[in-house]
């Protein structure tokens, strides 16, 4: 048979071109393109990711369109006016609506990112013995929980830093102007979200590796989730460095100091002519005449108030993200130790 007739045969039964004719075969796909461990812990967890970035999507084109009706109502009540900064009249529903995206934000979005991608992350290959398939193949296990914990932190850090910036450029115009607004609504922007959500989830990766049950580690993350949440709303106040003001015009109408605007008052007390302090309930009579005979019995003359003003909020939210993103750190690094030496 001659060679062209082999090489007719050979195509026409379907033979498998050479590596080399492979090669050189342009690729129906360009560009960057998973592969290996990267690309099997993108498939594992595909749903997760996607469901976070469909969620940071959709957060932030809902930030710019508030942000956008916002400034509308604004420019149409003529705000600012020439005498006064406060808000129009009208303005309310969005105060609501930047009350709840920071609850969101600030709150219920670590703890979603904790017990459904933190807990189950690496629990679930150990119930179920995917990750000892896996490393037992090539793959190490510091190789395998390193990518694992690198690719979700990477997601988890890149999806809220997106939306807590959106949430502080709907805020920025009018965020200096209400002490709620400022200090509550405003405790969800910069670094907080983040290192909130990172802390969550590292601390479930954490409880699913030593747990090894993903139900069982879910639930005792959705536990932990909730004490920081706790434990960070009753410690950041505290971060701050207050300033005192005292008056000695008495406490009657007027007579209390006047704060700077969006000034956080974190304390009011009597003062006494001697220096002292009483607190302002201590007058607190149900008879103007009882609560005056109260005052003038101990010698009171002014008001003495601790308040945080506006400019110590952004080194509160930096240092309590360096105290989160710390523990995040020490958190990583006994989920790569017990990985190596205990997972099976």
């Amino acid at each position: 048979m001659s060679t062209a007739a082999t090489s007719a045969s050979g195509s026409a039964s379907g033979s498998a071109p050479s590596p080399a004719a492979a090669s050189a075969a342009p690729s129906g796909r360009r560009g960057p393109r998973l592969s290996g461990l990267t690309w099997l812990v993108w498939r594992q967890h595909r749903a997760a990711f996607w469901t976070g970035i469909a969620v940071t999507v959709v957060g932030i084109g809902y930030f710019l369109q508030q942000r956008a009706s916002m400034l509308a109502l604004l420019d149409e009540t003529g705000w600012p006016g020439p005498k006064t900064l406060e808000l129009p009249a009208g303005f309310e529903i969005y105060n609501s609506r930047l009350a709840d995206a920071s609850s969101i934000l600030g709150a219920l979005l670590p703890v979603l990112v904790g017990v459904f991608l933190g807990a189950p992350l690496i629990a679930n290959d150990l119930e179920h013995g995917t990750g000892k398939l896996v490393t037992s193949q090539t793959v190490s296990r510091g190789s395998w929980l390193a990518r694992k914990l690198g690719i979700a932190v990477l997601m988890a850090a890149l999806c809220t830093t997106a939306l807590s910036a959106a949430y502080g450029w709907w805020l920025g115009p009018v965020g200096k102007l209400d002490k709620t607004l400022y200090w509550v609504a405003g405790s969800a922007t910069g670094p907080i979200p983040v290192a909130l959500t990172l802390l969550t989830l590292v601390g479930g990766v954490a409880i699913g590796t030593v747990l090894r049950r993903t139900l069982l580690s879910m639930v005792v993350t959705f536990g932990f989730a909730v004490a920081v949440q706790l434990v960070w709303s009753e410690f950041w106040m505290s971060l701050g460095n207050p300033v005192t003001i005292r008056t000695h015009n008495g406490v009657g109408d007027g007579a209390f100091p006047e704060l700077p605007r969006a000034a956080y008052d974190l304390d009011q007390s009597h003062l006494t002519a001697s220096g002292d302090l009483i607190g302002y309930g201590t007058c607190a009579k149900p008879t103007e005449q009882a609560t005056q005979t109260c005052l003038d019995k101990h010698d009171v003359v002014g008001w003495s108030v601790d308040y945080l003003p506006t400019s110590e909020l952004p080194g509160m939210l930096w240092t309590g993200a360096a105290i989160m993103l710390a523990l995040t750190a020490g958190l990583t690094v006994f989920v790569l130790w017990w990985g190596r030496k205990r997972l099976y």
